[in-house]
Order: structure tokens, then C-alpha cells, then sequence
């Protein structure tokens, strides 16, 4: 990287520290500070679940994936789309009508005290070692690509990624997301056309890249094709649609109508930027052959399919962009991490064990230095992984915190469509696929399974087994696919045959516990009425529209003053559009802010005296 693309990185990392401070005022009151008082805006909210979902691993390991196996690789974008269909038409009314503050107070609900104690320790022991772990991942790359110090990255996007969170809570971690998805989206449709150009268009990239970016056959068999997406597509749909994915972000917005709209903006941004996104890894096999000679320092050189492309398309000061775009990915998706595990210690531990009576403020000031105190722990961990990488602990974590994820959502998808089971049934459903996931990510072989089956031809579906496998030996993807394939359907399918297993132990005399429940699903069904809004008292709406205006137009002015950096003209003209781009969007904010208060004004609520004083300090 060049200076210029220092400065870039240098910007970037202060004006993310400085959302903090700029919606510190945006929260009075727990539910302001953990999910924007249930007021925040449709597309801010769609925009940051779309974040989440295009994480920092789509510009590393996900570009490994498209550069080795190409349109193969679509697949899981594929499984996500479909799980937000489901989501949409099925689940997102459901959870935004729950009328909780966090998705732990939705477990409360749904399967009582003890379940919600137990999962809310187990979520935040397990994204402890998340945090750590996603810290450690991205310096590690950053480190071995552009030559980085390791130790300053982990450091320096810690405490970013906390103080953001500490002083703006949920109102930073999610409408900063809208900023940072202005930098993702821009850079990825740069990246796209400048490869398309360099290749002759759709024509010749389709002829460049290799035959088995299009035929998957040619590295997978029919077999182990359907089986991988077959699993896949539960997995994401259990994952993305339990409560404590799917709730967690849909309790901000309004209304089950303006849930509903949020979601179709994640579904847009992944429908489009995933098919740009694809194109330079899936280019860069056949311009960067042999990576690993390039990115010695990688234990998996083709992470830096996506980085090698930049550094041969972009113009000083936009690969620093790059850099800021895979930093944002990191940031948005943990510190929504760090906003939802201080939401569920305050509201599901706090509040209800240590100190019941809690105030507001009380509840706001812990919640931030729980979440500062959380926060240096990902930075500690991150710096052990870096000195103990070697250690068999390292994968085992990594395979535990891989083995909780589907046990945990399972109980937490079901459990709001069926309401007969016992309150144990929760976290007994969780262990009863804990232990299994854990068993088979530890001894089970799966080139030894397909031996064996192939060898007992005549004892089971002989004729099945030849025509989905062909022969006995696997490569070494092909037994990757299938493991993960194998996991995550035994899982799956004790999981959600326990869950109804525990229907047999429903206990109609319990009458407090059918009583919480029938309240449950009946909030569930019931529409947000309008004045269970906490924020309809003043114009949030435009404040939010302000105040995000102000933020584009910031960073969109200081990329376009990158003209200025010596480039070729073609390299001017990319970044202009860039900062046009961004800096257009927010005057357009802008605007529209002025509109939305005006129409408060005359046709909503009128102005109070509280808000005045608000408005002055803002």
C-alpha cells in the first residue's frame, strides 16, 4: 500500500471511533441504548442485517472459496437468500411483535427463567471466544498481505470496534452500518466493472476463467453436491431464522411492516453484490495461478484472491477503500456482536438477579462498562490466539464455538411455531446437539464411512451408493463438503428430534407456564399498535436522516478529495465516482430530512418543549 492508502485506513478508523460520541445523546433509556428504542429507520436497519451477513470473510476465506471452486461457491448466498424468503413471509412479523428489548427476553417468554439464565451465559461465554477469534482472523490476513503489524491491528480495531459500541450503543453499531455498506457496496461494483474491462466484457471473462468455475462436477460429484446443499440450505434456514438471529435485529425497526421492509433491503444487497462481489476471485485464477508464491505468510494463500485483483486494478488511495471495506465488514458485524451480549447481560442477568430495581441510567452505564470490560477481552484473546496459534486448543476452540451455533438455534426457530413443550426443553435441546456435533467434528472420517459403504454394497442401497458416489476414494474437497454436509444433518436431526421428543412431557397443569407461553404467541400475532412507539414523541425520523446525512457527506467529501492524489486520469475518474457516489446519498439525507421534520411538524406530533431542548443539543 502506498501513504495514500495509510491516510485512507487512518480516516476510516477515526470516523468509525467517532460514531460513538456522535449518537451518545441518542440514548436515554435501555431500550434506546440496546435496540434504538424500536424506532430506528427500515433501510438503516435492512442495510446493517445486510452488513452482517456480507462479513469480512466474503473479501478472505469466501474469496478463497470463489477462487477454487468459482460459481460453487454461490450456493451459500443462495441458502441465505432462501432463508430470508422464509424469513419474510414466515418469521420477521413474529419477532418484531414479540415487544422485547433483547432476543434473551424472548427466551424468558418462550421457555421461562431457567432457559433464558443458561442460554444468555452460554451466548456470552461462546462469543467471547467469537470476538477474539474474528480479531485475530482479519490482523492475521491484514498482517501477511500488506505487511502490517499484527499486534497494533488487533489492538487498534478492538478498540475501535468497543468505543464506538460503548458510547453510541445500538444506535452506532447499527446506523453506522448504513456508512460502512456505502463503502462495501461502492468498492465491490468498482472492483466488478474494472474486472469485467480488463477481461473483454462477460464474454471473455466467461471464457478466461476455468471449466470448473461453471461445471461443478468437475471437482464434486453429483452426490456430494446434493447432500452439501441440501444441509446447507436447513442450516442457514434454522440459523438465520431462530430468535437469536433473527430477532436480533428486526426488534429495532417499528413495526412488523417496516421489518418486512428491512428485510427485502438485505435481500436486495446480497441478491446484487454477491454477483459483482464473485467476479474478481473467480478472474484472479487465472491472472494470480499461483498465489501461494505470492502470500508465502498465508496458511491459505488463496485468501488473497480479492487483495491480489485490488492491487492490480486499483489507483493509489482506493486500495486503502479495499482495506476499509473489509475492516467495515469486521466492525459491523461485531459490534452488533458486542450490542446484543451487553443487551442480554443487563436486561436477562442484571436487572434480574443482581439488582431488579435498576434504573434506566443505572441500566445504560452498566451495560457500557460491561461492554468495555467485554471488549478487552476479544483484544486479550485475539493476542493469545497470535502467540499460541500452534496449540491443539486452537482448533478445538474453534470447532466448539462451530458445534454451538445450530444446537442453539434449533430449540429457537421451533420453539416459536410450536408452544407444547416443556420449559426445559430450550437448553435440553441444545445440549442434546451439542455433544453429538462435538463427537463427530472430532473422530468421525468420512472417506471411511463411504468405504465402508461401498464395501457393504449389498447390505444397504447398493446401486444408490454407486450412482451418487461412482467410486470409493474422495478428494480432499469432496470429504470437506461432506463432513460439514454430515454435521450438520445428524445435528439437525437429533436436534429437532428431541425438541419434539420433549412434547411428550407437556404438562397442561403447569398453569403459569401455558399462561407466559399463550401470552407469547399471542404478542406475536398481535400488530405494534402506534402508540407503543417509544419515540413517536419527537422527530426521530429525521434526526436519524440528519444526522446520517451529515456522516455520508463527511466521508464522501474526503474520498473525493483523493483526486488529488497523483493517479492517471482513469484512476481520478474511479474515485470521484466513489466519493460522488457516498457524498451524493447524503445530501440526498439530507434533504429528506428537512421533508420528514416538516411533515412531523404539521401532520404528526407536535414539537414539545422536551424536543426543543433536544434539537438544541444536538
Amino acid at each position: 500500500m502506498t501513504t495514500y492508502d495509510y491516510i485512507v485506513v487512518s480516516f476510516y478508523l477515526v470516523f468509525m471511533f467517532l460514531l460513538g460520541p456522535v449518537y451518545k445523546n441518542f440514548s436515554k433509556t435501555s431500550s434506546d441504548f440496546f435496540r434504538g428504542g424500536g424506532g430506528m429507520l427500515w433501510w438503516v436497519v435492512g442495510s446493517s442485517a445486510f452488513m452482517t451477513t456480507f462479513t469480512a470473510w466474503s473479501f478472505t476465506g469466501g474469496a478463497a472459496k470463489a477462487y477454487e471452486t468459482g460459481t460453487f461457491f454461490l450456493l451459500l448466498f443462495a441458502c441465505n437468500l432462501v432463508a430470508m424468503v422464509f424469513c419474510y413471509f414466515f418469521v420477521v412479523a413474529k419477532y418484531r411483535q414479540m415487544r422485547i428489548i433483547t432476543v434473551m427476553e424472548g427466551v424468558r417468554k418462550r421457555f421461562g427463567r431457567t432457559s433464558e439464565q443458561i442460554l444468555t451465559w452460554l451466548l456470552i461465554l461462546t462469543r467471547t471466544l467469537y470476538g477474539g477469534l474474528a480479531l485475530y482472523t482479519v490482523a492475521i490476513f491484514m498482517a501477511s498481505v500488506f505487511g502490517l503489524d499484527m499486534t497494533l491491528l488487533i489492538v487498534l480495531l478492538g478498540v475501535t470496534i468497543t468505543l464506538m459500541t460503548v458510547f453510541g450503543g445500538s444506535w452506532s453499531a447499527t446506523a453506522g452500518d448504513f456508512v460502512q455498506m456505502m463503502v462495501v457496496a461502492v468498492i465491490t461494483v468498482t472492483m466488478g466493472i474494472l474486472t469485467l474491462a480488463k477481461a473483454g466484457g462477460l464474454g471473455g471473462f466467461v471464457e478466461k476463467i476455468p471449466a470448473h468455475h461453471l461445471d461443478w462436477t468437475l471437482f464434486d460429484r453429483p452426490g456430494v453436491i446434493v447432500v452439501f446443499a441440501l444441509t446447507l440450505s436447513i442450516n442457514q434456514l434454522i440459523q438465520m431464522n431462530s430468535l437469536i438471529e433473527g430477532a436480533a435485529r428486526y426488534i429495532f425497526v417499528k413495526d412488523a411492516r417496516d421489518a418486512k421492509k428491512a428485510i427485502m433491503v438485505q435481500f436486495a444487497g446480497l441478491l446484487v453484490l454477491s454477483l459483482i462481489w464473485i467476479i474478481p476471485p473467480m478472474m484472479a485464477t487465472v491472472w494470480h495461478p499461483d498465489l501461494a508464491a505470492e502470500y508465502p505468510g498465508l496458511n491459505n494463500p488463496n485468501e488473497a484472491a480479492y487483495v491480489a485483483m485490488a492491487m492490480d486494478l486499483l489507483p493509489a488511495g482506493l486500495l486503502g477503500l479495499l482495506v476499509c471495506g473489509i475492516f467495515a465488514a469486521t466492525v459491523t458485524s461485531y459490534n452488533s456482536q458486542l450490542n446484543i451480549v451487553g443487551g442480554s447481560f443487563v436486561r436477562n442477568v442484571y436487572i434480574q438477579v443482581i439488582r431488579p430495581g435498576a434504573s434506566e441510567t443505572e441500566q445504560v452505564f452498566v451495560g457500557r462498562v460491561f461492554m468495555l470490560a467485554y471488549g478487552a477481552i476479544w483484544i486479550f484473546i485475539g493476542l493469545f490466539f497470535q502467540h499460541y496459534q500452534a496449540l491443539p486448543l486452537f482448533d478445538l476452540l474453534l470447532l466448539l464455538a462451530a458445534s454451538v451455533g445450530l444446537p442453539l438455534a434449533v430449540p429457537l426457530f421451533l420453539g416459536i411455531f410450536f408452544k407444547k413443550t416443556p420449559p426445559w426443553a430450550g437448553w435440553s435441546t441444545m445440549l442434546a446437539g451439542f455433544i453429538p456435533a462435538t463427537i463427530i467434528g472430532l473422530l468421525f472420517q468420512v472417506d471411511k464411512m463411504v468405504q465402508w459403504l461401498s464395501g457393504n454394497a449389498d447390505m444397504t442401497s447398493g446401486d444408490l451408493v454407486k450412482l451418487l458416489w461412482r467410486k470409493a476414494d474422495l478428494n480432499a474437497r469432496e470429504i470437506g463438503d461432506l463432513k460439514i454436509a454430515i454435521t450438520t444433518g445428524v445435528v439437525a436431526a437429533i436436534c429437532c428430534g428431541w425438541f419434539f421428543l420433549t412434547m411428550l412431557f407437556y404438562r397442561k397443569d403447569d398453569k403459569e407456564y401455558t399462561e407466559q407461553v399463550d401470552r407469547f404467541f399471542e404478542d406475536m400475532a398481535t400488530p405494534i399498535k402506534t402508540h407503543e412507539n417509544e419515540l413517536s414523541v419527537y422527530d426521530n425520523d429525521a434526526r436519524q436522516y440528519r444526522v446520517l446525512g451529515r456522516l455520508c457527506l463527511v466521508y464522501g467529501a474526503f474520498v473525493s478529495l483523493l483526486v488529488l492524489i497523483p493517479n492517471p486520469f482513469a484512476g481520478r475518474v474511479m474515485i470521484f465516482f466513489c466519493g460522488a457516489v457516498v457524498a451524493g446519498v447524503g445530501l440526498i439525507l439530507k434533504c429528506l430530512s428537512k421533508t420528514r421534520r416538516e411533515t412531523v411538524m404539521t401532520d404528526e406530533v407536535p414539537l414539545t418543549t422536551t424536543f426543543r431542548a433536544k434539537e438544541k443539543r444536538l
